[in-house]
């Protein structure tokens, strides 16, 4: 059964009936709520990168916006919205819970890593199924090098636009009076 549906009328966490918590206890629930600090720090940075791309610009400042969808044919199989779940996934160990922190609902969650896994030519997640563990679900390495590939890209295509976006100062009617063909 996951944590959290272990919790007690307290919050501590139990194993087994109440009244044989004790250290054990104490201990499964810092470790959860270590746990779930550092699954919220992950999603956070992932929801970080996935914002940094839409901060506003002062006026008479160009900026721009990135998002990138690898396709397969006419058929859009990655981008930053599935990046954001498998990183929720791996901050969380669950598509329950990685759904949940994300807002969207079990079934669209399962169903997106549904189709990810047959898209690719591996898996992206695998799952566990139930028992006295609770179950739950992990990336494959093949999932890490992708991501790991996708960051890539969106930070070259980053680095390329950065060097580009000052021309279009000049062409924003607050901005710089440089003409941009003199730069």
């Amino acid at each position: 059964m996951p944590v959290e549906r272990r919790q007690g009328k307290a919050g501590k966490a139990t194993v087994g009936k109440p009244e044989k918590a004790g250290k054990a206890t104490v201990a499964l629930t810092a470790g959860a709520r270590n746990a779930d600090a550092l699954a919220r720090e992950l999603l956070a940075a992932a929801e970080a990168l996935e914002a940094a791309s839409k901060a506003p610009a002062p006026v008479g400042e160009a900026s721009y916006d990135v998002r990138v969808r690898i396709r397969d044919g006419d058929t859009p199989v990655f981008g930053p919205g599935r990046l954001t779940l498998l990183r929720a996934i791996e901050a969380t160990g669950s598509i329950s819970a990685a759904a949940r922190r994300m807002g969207m609902s079990y079934r669209r969650a399962w169903l997106l890593v549904e189709a990810m896994n047959h898209e690719f030519r591996e898996p992206l997640v695998t799952r566990h199924i139930g028992g006295v563990s609770g179950g739950g679900a992990q990336l494959t390495p093949f999932a890490q090098n992708l991501m790991a590939h996708y960051d890539t890209l969106i930070r070259e295509i980053r680095l390329l636009l950065d060097a580009h976006v000052p021309t279009f100062d000049a062409y924003l009617k607050g901005g710089k009076a440089v003409d941009p063909d003199e730069a």
